[in-house]
């Protein structure tokens, strides 16, 4: 009986000792009894919790100055529709923290972490479908893991994660603390779109990771600046890594062709392989090149299709079936191409498309197709807003590994 009662007393120990995350509410003039402030939720609030904010009639903003200094979700009380807040908005990254933001309009204010040191392991920082005036800015410590999917900002700065589905101006990754994180970085089916000087769609900068650019849209137009840069730059990489850049639209447009510059520009200083193959590559200047590459990293260009000159080079290893063709049109809001971009591709069936036929050209071709991922609101409707599948399932396999990120809210 004394190991019966003694029994009891553990569990009822063990019981009290873990606590329950809760739902904190938070409405205009504390309706209801919840939070009359997001601030004063955040500091009753215990981590793992859900901090639940109703939006204000009319749009009107929380004026608040937020820090998020524990592991919390933040979510709209009305499904898919945005709460605005008008402040500063700092994340504390912690080692195993887990901040996630939902449904937030940043109504002229940015997101961004502050600058700590992380030692030991990762804080994580998840931002779906939110809308951000100004930049979404995750770089300011290292070992920090962000996901970004489904949102709108200026400008994205991280150091590792996976960025899908956004509508930005510029993104640029920067160098991390690795080997704290093991996995590669993607970015997956984003509309980068800049209409100015001296920034470039995609910047890379990163010594850490290996990197995947799939099916991304990115354009620049410069309408009277002398001051161009390239759409995608990559400035580093990792040493001996394999870095994937396939079905992206890569377009550089100008009033004044003679400003133009090199559309994908590569001055890493490290060795490893940068494969670019199933794109779009637009130059509108004959004289600059679709791919610049410097001679330490093995650059290999394949089935790239050039719609307003031949295919020009300097630096590529290995270059085979690039070709120029301006017959060809892609719509990203119906998922349709037609002409040169059709079954273009790398013929390779690890290539294929969703309905198994050879690699289209473009952000449309390919298993990372753009329609898995836009519409990104897809209705206010839940969905899976990353998937990760193997691309070659070999005879024998008895199990396969997936990878699956979702939102329903």
């Amino acid at each position: 009986m004394k190991t019966n009662y003694f029994l009891c007393a553990l569990m009822c120990i063990m019981s009290f000792g873990k606590i329950k995350a809760a739902d904190l509410y938070v409405r205009d003039l504390g309706a209801g009894g919840a939070y009359a402030t997001i601030s004063e939720a955040i500091t009753a609030a215990n981590d793992g919790d859900r901090i639940i904010i109703r939006p204000k009639t009319g749009n009107i903003p929380y004026l608040e100055n937020l820090t998020i200094n524990k592991s919390l979700t933040f979510a709209s009380e009305i499904n898919f529709n945005k709460y605005y807040v008008q402040g500063t908005i700092s994340i504390v990254p912690a080692v195993n923290r887990v901040v996630t933001i939902n449904n937030m309009y940043a109504f002229q204010s940015s997101i961004a972490t502050s600058s700590v040191t992380l030692s030991g392991g990762r804080a994580t920082v998840n931002i779906i479908n939110c809308t951000v005036d100004q930049n979404i800015d995750l770089d300011n410590s290292k070992n920090v893991t962000a996901n970004v999917s489904q949102s709108n900002c200026a400008n994205l700065y991280f150091v590792h994660g996976k960025i899908t589905a956004n509508t930005i101006e510029t993104v640029k990754l920067t160098d991390d603390a690795a080997p704290l994180a093991t996995t590669d970085v993607q970015i997956i089916a984003n509309s980068l779109y800049y209409n100015g000087a001296s920034l470039n769609s995609i910047a890379i900068t990163t010594t850490s990771y290996p990197l995947k650019i799939y099916n991304n849209d990115c354009t620049i137009y410069y309408l009277n600046y002398t001051t161009i840069l390239p759409v995608l730059e990559i400035s580093s990489i990792k040493t001996g890594s394999t870095n994937l850049i396939f079905n992206n639209r890569f377009s550089s447009n100008h009033n004044d062709p003679s400003y133009a510059r090199h559309t994908i520009n590569i001055s890493a200083s490290s060795t490893g392989i940068i494969n670019i193959s199933n794109n779009i590559i637009r130059s509108p200047n004959p004289s600059y090149y679709e791919i610049n590459a410097s001679s330490a990293p093995t650059v290999i260009a394949n089935n790239n299709l050039c719609p307003a000159n031949p295919f020009n080079s300097s630096g590529v290893d290995i270059s085979n079936n690039n070709f120029y063709d301006s017959a060809y049109s892609i719509n990203l809001s119906t998922g349709t191409a037609t002409g040169a971009v059709v079954n273009a591709g790398l013929p390779d069936e690890e290539y294929q498309d969703l309905d198994l036929t050879r690699n289209d050209i473009g952000p449309l071709g390919g298993s990372n197709s753009w329609m898995n991922y836009w519409p990104n609101n897809a209705g206010n409707k839940p969905r899976v807003m990353f998937l990760n599948t193997p691309r070659r399932v070999y005879q024998g396999t008895t199990t396969i590994q997936a990878e699956a990120t979702g939102i329903s809210k």
